[in-house]
């Protein structure tokens, strides 16, 4: 333990408010430090389970040193929230995405309240050294999360404390807002609207293919580069289908797959299209001869191979 090895470091002050009427502090930042502290002194605010074991016993002398800590004290909280804001956020001591998620979506009520005309995600982004984009999307999944667990009765603890990035990457793909009932709400009234119009039986959905199944094996969706292709198989019947069925997202990527082959075919087939008409205005030269060749080869192995796949 870095406290009891090491002692309290002095240029991490706890940052606190001012004393009210009944002599009462508020810890601002360093909650976690202070809760370490209070385990190791045994203070009456420690909890009798909280699980905490040391290696070796701490001398009278190692915790005596500890039960005074410096602190700095504060009296306009708001100013202290941006600071903690930028620092955790745009500066050097990032937060986990969750945790961002949680004071950019305070930041981003109160900048409204405040100032309802103006763009709250805009302000906040320059604040906390980001852009309105970057303060939306983890609003969005943070409001969503709340809102399934509050209005839903959904579990979102393990979606909210372990897969909370994939989430959040799930906000930029269309096809997933649409399954969800959400949308493509951009301002803060629209957001507060498309959450309240969210679909209960596909939210819960997709929040249980991010989550552990009920036998411990692997979420269906637990990887955030597999947001594109798991919004395509939603999108898809056929492979939505597949993926219920057998609760494999790899299974579900093939046949999206599948089913993307004669569109792409025929994407190909316009282009050689508009090569023809181009060739019948301005002719071409005889270097083209050669590649013209070899796509005309290509062609009929390709119809070789799909009439032979039947």
């Amino acid at each position: 333990m870095s406290f009891v090895d090491n002692g309290y470091f002095a240029h991490e002050p706890l940052i606190v408010t001012a004393p009210d009427e009944e002599g009462i502090r508020t810890v601002i930042e360093g909650n976690r430090r202070l809760a370490t502290l209070t385990i190791l002194l045994g203070l009456d605010a420690a909890p009798d389970d909280a699980g905490f074991a040391m290696a070796l016993p701490s001398s009278p002398t190692e915790l005596e040193s500890l039960k005074l800590v410096p602190c700095y004290e504060v009296e306009d909280q708001a100013l202290v929230h941006r600071f903690l804001g930028f620092r955790h956020i745009g500066g050097i001591k990032t937060w986990s995405a969750e945790a961002k998620a949680r004071y950019l979506l305070r930041e981003v009520d109160r900048v409204h309240k405040d100032q309802p005309e103006d763009d709250a995600f805009r302000i906040v982004g320059r604040l906390v050294g980001s852009n309105a984009q970057g303060v939306r999307n983890p609003y969005i999944a943070m409001k969503i999360l709340i809102y399934a667990r509050e209005q839903f009765g959904i579990d979102v603890s393990f979606v909210q404390g372990r897969r909370f990035g994939v989430l959040n990457r799930a906000m930029n793909s269309p096809d997933l807002r649409r399954y969800i009932g959400f949308g493509d709400a951009r301002t803060f009234d629209e957001i507060q609207n498309a959450v309240e119009g969210l679909d209960r039986d596909n939210l819960s959905e997709v929040l249980r293919d991010m989550s552990p199944t009920p036998d411990g094996g692997r979420a269906v969706l637990s990887d955030s580069r597999n947001v594109t292709i798991y919004s395509q198989v939603l999108a898809s019947s056929q492979a939505h289908k597949i993926l219920r069925e057998y609760n494999n997202l790899d299974l579900a990527r093939r046949v999206v797959e599948q089913a993307s082959i004669p569109d792409r075919i025929a994407q190909i087939g316009q282009s050689v299209e508009a090569l023809n008409r181009e060739v019948e205005r301005q002719g071409a030269p005889s270097e083209a001869t050669d590649p013209a060749r070899e796509l005309a080869s290509l062609a009929r192995a390709l119809l070789a191979l799909i009439e032979a796949s039947q």
